[in-house]
């Protein structure tokens, strides 16, 4: 029965600072790193070996697979990289905290940028430090694969040629996947596998470090999806994410 894993990564630095990260190379903070471990716990727990991993060219998902496998190196021996992955890309919101961008831009274009499904948050000057930096960082994304800005719709259109090229053949080989990756790319996946619509996608929503177990049949069509017990901590954390107000003045 093909299965696929899909995890967010962990608390961040720039998350606990309420900034916006997107494309931003935040690591992981220590409350992070902590979420990340207990994760591995609970998937070994769970008897968990992958075939392969998937995972961002961004050091926050990397480093959340990196402490899984610190606990377990066997839960995934064989990693993959894939820019596809990456956070949608905030623009010139990206580093900037979320009161600095209500002040400067207005509330409801925060609101809009933040949880519309379309809406495009100002881009990156060509001259802007940021996009200089993340040129430098990542040279081996084309040039022309390079946002300066993303949608959330975006964002999931990046990802599901992955979900087509990569996920779908290693599934129907049978292959244990997991992917750790962040809430934009991880909802363009999700959007493939349980075939939501807009609204839905725009709502979904998903713990850091709270694995996310699709059981598949032989078509790839989806037979069970369920959270694995990650704890209190865990359980709280998916409770106040569901609870997330979905109205217009939630930021």
């Amino acid at each position: 029965m093909p299965t696929l894993v899909l995890m967010r990564h962990g608390a961040t630095v720039w998350g606990e600072e309420n900034r916006f990260a997107g494309w931003g190379d935040t690591p992981l903070s220590v409350t992070g790193f902590a979420e990340a471990k207990n994760a591995a716990k609970v998937l070994v727990n769970a008897n968990f070996t992958f075939d392969v991993c998937y995972t961002s060219e961004l050091t926050r998902a990397e480093q959340t697979l990196a402490a899984l496998t610190a606990i377990r190196p066997s839960l995934a021996t064989v990693v993959r990289r894939d820019w596809r992955l990456n956070e949608r890309h905030y623009g010139a919101l990206q580093g900037e905290t979320r009161l600095a961008m209500i002040e400067k831009y207005g509330h409801q274009n925060v609101v809009d940028w933040r949880r519309s499904y379309t809406a495009v948050p100002p881009p990156l000057a060509e001259d802007d430090p940021r996009w200089l930096e993340q040129l430098q960082r990542l040279p081996r994304i084309p040039l022309a694969d390079q946002p300066k800005s993303e949608s959330m719709a975006a964002a999931a259109l990046r990802v599901k040629p992955f979900w087509q090229s990569r996920l779908c053949p290693d599934l129907k080989d049978g292959k244990l996947v997991l992917v750790v990756a962040h809430t934009s790319s991880i909802r363009g996946l999700a959007r493939a596998i349980e075939n939501l619509d807009d609204t839905a996608a725009a709502d979904l929503r998903i713990a850091t470090a709270s694995p996310l177990v699709y059981t598949l049949d032989a078509d790839l069509q989806l037979t069970s999806k369920s959270y694995l017990n990650i704890g209190l901590s865990g359980m709280f954390r998916n409770w106040t994410n569901w609870l997330k107000p979905r109205g217009v003045g939630w930021i």
